[in-house]
């Protein structure tokens, strides 16, 4: 992205991505900064025991899991999504689209985004996790309705999560088929 747009990839995203979005809080993770709201990062042992997460510098990998954002700024990330301020439609679609590996098998992985199909519903996503955080940002495209959850505590299923509130946004219930 530097070489192509000739300007630093964090201050790219801002420009591009952030400032268009809304996404007024979003910012590169410096943990040695003092940041705001930062929250702390825990982990759970076998016995359930909760402690702080081991130590993460995220700074070698700032395009790869090195923001720290909001649920607020990650549901305005969707909104511009949805509503085509940050990327136009047909390259959203084509993110969204999965890849058709050359052996024939299936695959439900676009660029940078999951897809799936339940009870008539498309779902498209992303999760994340390292030290401390489970992540998962999921949307229904179709139906205009999105879902972020954000935990600061690692092996957390947020992406069940997700997709189990967003089927209550969107009025199915656990089990029950759209009618």
């Amino acid at each position: 992205m530097e070489g192509a747009s000739g300007v630093k990839y964090t201050d790219f995203m801002r420009q591009n991505v952030m400032v268009p979005a809304g996404m007024d809080h979003t910012q590169v993770d410096d943990r040695f900064a003092i940041i705001p709201y930062r929250t702390r990062f825990y982990r759970k042992t076998e016995t359930g025991a909760v402690l702080n997460a081991d130590f993460l510098d995220s700074s070698y990998k700032i395009p790869g899991g090195g923001w720290l954002s909001s649920a607020e700024d990650m549901a305005q990330f969707e909104v511009a999504i949805l509503n085509d301020k940050i990327i136009r439609r047909a390259t959203r679609d084509l993110m969204w689209t999965p890849l058709k590996p050359s052996d024939g098998s299936e695959d439900n992985y676009g660029l940078g985004f999951g897809s799936s199909t339940e009870d008539g519903v498309r779902f498209i996503g992303h999760s994340g996790s390292q030290q401390g955080t489970s992540t998962d940002f999921m949307l229904a495209p179709d139906r205009l309705a999105g879902v972020v959850v954000l935990a600061n505590m690692e092996g957390v299923p947020a992406s069940d999560l997700a997709k189990e509130i967003l089927k209550i946004v969107l009025g199915q219930s656990s089990g029950e088929k759209k009618k």
